[in-house]
């Protein structure tokens, strides 16, 4: 490695007010008044490659000199810039979506679902999208979001009841009365048909027929489809019917399922997390979520479930109030007790000794630390009437208890009572 001194100037020339400049100056001033020797025989054998990196080097370093020394103020305004574009980027956890178009437009979407990206791809070929998801997955707001992206008008329809509700009429003035499927259809733009599953049989025939004809006989003449539309169909169900959670679906004709490419739209947690704005309540209805499909409970938590709830807690509800307003939905108290003790701390009490336990609560109560549960006298059935020694079991922490021991002999570690934690 190189050896080197620094050698202090015999005149130093430095401006007169120099202690009244900011640190950057002064080093800087400083600096150039220095000269520096170096001492280069341990290079001599080096490698080129080396050496050629080190004047590449040197050359960038006298070009940021020369910058520093002409233009110091741009120079930090365009480090400034960088690093504030840094920490945004560092700032967006879930997809900030950027969409640049065909004629070379582009589009800022913000904060986006992981998979808007792959929609609006498989939209872009012109193929008709069946978008399946649960409720409250945001399917209309990427619908929405997707027409923004291929920059046409978005129109949206939800279950219809009649065919004319999409083909239209002609009414007894002699006027047509279009649908917002027509406008798009003819005019181009993104149709949403929402709850599809939920809609007409015969509306959903006449519906496939446009889609798969690619023209559409409308009361007063027959529209070929335009260049520019662009169709998603968003259900709940795959068109096979109701199920324990949509008992309000039909089944679909198996040539309209044919017609649409199919694109499971999942929940984006960390987008649900962002738009609540509450981290710690959105973590607590997912898991709570978890729990319920893990355990097939025919109850649905969405993403709702955590933006309104936020926005309750904000407004100065309790968090048992937003709970039962929000997550329980008049629940029955024993699936809301398996629930909570699935995703809660919970704390088992055990019997000390073997003996009879007589409860002094019942389950589902509410209880504090240190209330009584219960007592357990001491004995067994040889020596039960001559050692009554009796022993309070108490509750070791505050919350619900979820089960209690409904028997009257217990032996040692016996399970007595199952206490849920309260959130603090």
């Amino acid at each position: 490695m190189g050896k080197g001194s620094i050698r202090k100037p015999r005149t130093v020339n430095l401006p007169d007010n120099l202690t009244k400049k900011p640190l950057e100056d002064v080093i800087y001033h400083v600096v150039q008044t220095c000269e520096v020797d170096i001492d280069d025989s341990e290079w001599k054998g080096a490698d080129k490659k080396i050496k050629d990196e080190i004047k590449e080097l040197e050359a960038l370093m006298k070009t940021v000199e020369d910058r520093l020394g002409k233009d110091k103020v741009n120079v930090s305004d365009e480090l400034k810039a960088i690093k504030a574009e840094i920490k945004d980027l560092k700032s967006r956890k879930p997809l900030d979506l950027v969409v640049k178009l065909q004629n070379g437009k582009t589009t800022d979407l913000g904060k986006q679902h992981f998979q808007l990206p792959k929609l609006i791809k498989v939209l872009s070929t012109g193929l008709n999208v069946y978008l399946v998801g649960p409720a409250g997955a945001g399917k209309t707001h990427a619908a929405i979001q997707c027409a923004k992206a291929l920059d046409v008008p978005f129109h949206f329809t939800g279950a219809v009841a009649s065919e004319f509700k999409l083909t239209g009429f002609i009414d007894a003035q002699g006027r047509i009365v279009s649908t917002e499927f027509r406008k798009a259809f003819e005019n181009g733009g993104l149709f949403l048909f929402d709850e599809i599953d939920a809609s007409y049989p015969q509306a959903v025939l006449a519906f496939n027929a446009a889609l798969a004809n690619d023209y559409m006989d409308f009361p007063d003449k027959r529209v070929q489809r335009h260049e520019n539309f662009f169709c998603i169909a968003a259900a709940n169900t795959y068109g096979q019917g109701a199920d324990r959670q949509y008992v309000g679906r039909n089944q679909l004709d198996a040539a309209s399922l044919d017609r649409f490419v199919f694109v499971d739209w999942k929940y984006d947690e960390n987008l649900e997390v962002a738009l609540a704005g509450n981290e710690d309540w959105s973590k607590y209805v997912q898991k709570i979520r978890r729990f319920i499909e893990e355990n097939k409970i025919r109850h649905v938590v969405s993403p709702r479930a955590s933006m309104f709830g936020a926005k309750l807690l904000a407004a100065g509800l309790s968090k048992e109030e937003v709970e039962a307003t929000i997550l329980w939905k008049g629940m029955d108290q024993a699936t809301r007790n398996k629930i909570l003790a699935g995703v809660r701390p919970k704390t088992d009490i055990k019997a000390p000794k073997e003996g009879w336990f007589k409860a002094q609560v019942e389950e589902g109560d509410e209880v504090k630390k240190g209330d009584l549960i219960g007592q357990l006298t001491v004995g067994n059935g040889y020596n039960y009437g001559y050692n009554r020694e009796v022993v309070e079991i108490k509750a070791p922490q505050s919350g619900s208890l979820v089960s209690l021991f409904q028997g009257d002999s217990v032996k040692t570690g016996t399970v007595l009572a199952t206490v849920i934690h309260s959130e603090e």
